[in-house]
């Protein structure tokens, strides 16, 4: 992180965030429409994936505002001391609206029909 600008570290922390979520989502979405609309399963694997996004969505909005809250309105030397957390963040979030992802996209696999 010494290489990045100490004013372009929380924007890129909040960026990597939001885009780990937002992947998890559009992961977890492809996986939703693999399943043919006509199947038995189809309606039933979308309405979960949108139950998810809400989920993973208010999931993201909570980590942004208990991370980076009080980082936010820090100086450049609060910003130095917790550095770590700058990185740490990011993956503890999309970390778990990955492992959610997956474990959503797990159970949509059983709901595949037989080719």
């Amino acid at each position: 992180m010494s290489m990045i600008p100490l004013s372009l570290w929380l924007p890129l922390s909040v960026a990597a965030c939001v885009l780990l979520v937002l992947a998890a989502v559009g992961w977890l979405w492809r996986r939703a429409l693999r399943i043919p609309v006509g199947s038995r399963d189809g309606r039933a694997s979308r309405s979960m994936a949108a139950l998810a996004t809400a989920g993973l969505l208010l999931w993201l909005g909570y980590g942004l505002l208990k991370g980076y809250g009080a980082l936010w309105r820090a100086d450049a030397l609060l910003l130095m001391a917790q550095a770590s957390l700058l990185t740490q963040i990011p993956l503890i979030v999309g970390g778990l609206a990955w492992v959610a992802a997956l474990l959503l996209g797990r159970v949509m696999a059983l709901h595949k029909p037989f080719e």
